[in-house]
């Protein structure tokens, strides 16, 4: 009776343990920690185009189509107001944990809890994966980190399964054995799940991940105490301006778009350059809905404001404008008339004509009704933009731009 007695104490004991893989948990480990990196840089671009705009190109944008620049400017590089990629990294870090630990640890490891959480968070970033793959496509562009993520969220998810002993196909079983397990049937799953504790571990990684975060997002931008309903309630009470703009205003995007934004700006202003670098990026996804148009209001201040204003006019009648515009602010705090030269030479524009033009009395006239113009709806200094008329308070605020781009569409 009594050896009977203990063979079932046995069994019992052989029912509530798994024997981990830690070959599986070695790999799951690699991935995470791929992730981790990516998710990292990732993370630390987005920051710095919020900030700073995109003043050059990062490492994996090379060319218009291979492009995490205009991935990591959009809305879609953002969820409940901090980057995606950091939900990834604060993901990728429990992964990463659970898979060391069962790695290093007995192969009936206690660490097997932290495995099952971390592998059911692997099937939501598998899913989600799917989500940011077809907001790439309606970007129109391939982001190679983002790639190197999805990747890292296949390659965690296969490893940790199999890690615990339920491969790809089994994934659906795992889910039904892990909600048994919860409510006492442990049969399936082979261990005690425990679900207090990993609840608190997961609350306790995302909780702090997501505060911190926050936290570093508003600083960075300023945007503490903003409120966005109460921004969008006055920018909305604005009675919208007439504003007359050129025929040959530079346009950026779709120049037949009902949405129009005019940004009044001086090539000398060190806050237009901030600008120059944010507002088309944050705008990309937008291109086919907005037209951004560029009006020129040279400040007095600025010595050599009005010659590249006049530059601009004289080059936007030859070549690309917003190439010359980005070289212009590129190396705003050496310009002068040499090096508004030197980027017309270097853009295939002949010198002659161009210092001809440059020094015109009709662009001069150009460049000076801008700037009446300005004056006349209100323009104080730069940079201004407006909205369908209405000005934008917060023009360095890629969100409240989206906003405030979301209502105008209806």
């Amino acid at each position: 009776m009594a050896r009977s007695t203990s063979n079932r104490k046995q069994r019992g004991r052989a029912k509530s343990s798994v024997l981990l893989n830690r070959n599986a948990l070695w790999a799951a480990l690699v991935f995470a920690l791929l992730g981790a990196g990516l998710a990292l840089y990732s993370t630390n671009m987005t920051f710095q185009i919020a900030t700073q705009g995109v003043v050059e190109a990062s490492g994996c944008s090379l060319n218009d189509l291979v492009n995490c620049d205009v991935a990591a400017a959009s809305s879609y590089a953002n969820l409940f107001g901090i980057p995606v990629a950091w939900w990834g990294f604060l993901f990728y870090v429990f992964a990463a944990l659970g898979a060391l630990l069962g790695a290093t640890g007995s192969k009936g490891s206690g660490a097997a809890p932290l495995v099952a959480t971390g592998l059911l968070l692997s099937f939501g970033a598998v899913l989600f994966t799917f989500v940011k793959a077809y907001h790439l496509y309606q970007l129109g562009v391939v982001c190679l980190v983002c790639i190197g993520m999805y990747i890292a969220n296949f390659g965690t998810a296969i490893s940790l399964g199999l890690g615990i002993g339920y491969a790809p196909q089994r994934w659906g079983t795992f889910v039904r054995d892990y909600i048994q397990a919860g409510t006492g049937n442990r049969a399936g799953l082979g261990f005690d799940p425990s679900l207090a504790m990993t609840a608190v571990a997961v609350l306790v990684v995302f909780g702090i991940g997501y505060a911190g975060a926050l936290n570093y997002q508003k600083d960075i931008t300023g945007t503490n105490n903003f409120n966005m309903s109460s921004a969008l309630e006055a920018h909305f009470r604005q009675t919208p301006r007439d504003i007359q703009i050129p025929e040959e205003a530079a346009v950026w995007g779709n120049p037949e778009a009902d949405i129009v934004l005019v940004e009044f700006a001086d090539f000398q202003c060190p806050a237009c350059r901030v600008s120059a670098f944010h507002l088309r990026p944050a705008l990309f996804e937008y291109r086919n809905d907005v037209q951004l148009r560029f009006m020129n209001f040279p400040l007095d201040m600025h010595q050599h404001a009005e010659v590249a204003a006049r530059a601009g006019v004289c080059a936007a009648r030859e070549v690309d404008f917003w190439e010359f515009h980005d070289r212009i602010f590129e190396d705003q705090v050496q310009l002068n008339p040499r090096l508004v030269t030197r980027i017309a030479e270097e853009m295939g524009l002949e010198p002659r004509p161009f210092a001809e033009c440059v020094v015109s009395q009709e662009v001069g006239e150009r460049v000076m009704s801008d700037r009446d113009h300005g004056r006349e709806i209100g323009v104080t200094g730069t940079p201004s933009l407006y909205i369908n008329g209405r000005k934008v308070a917060y023009w360095n605020n890629t969100a409240f731009i989206h906003e405030v781009i979301k209502r105008e569409r209806g």
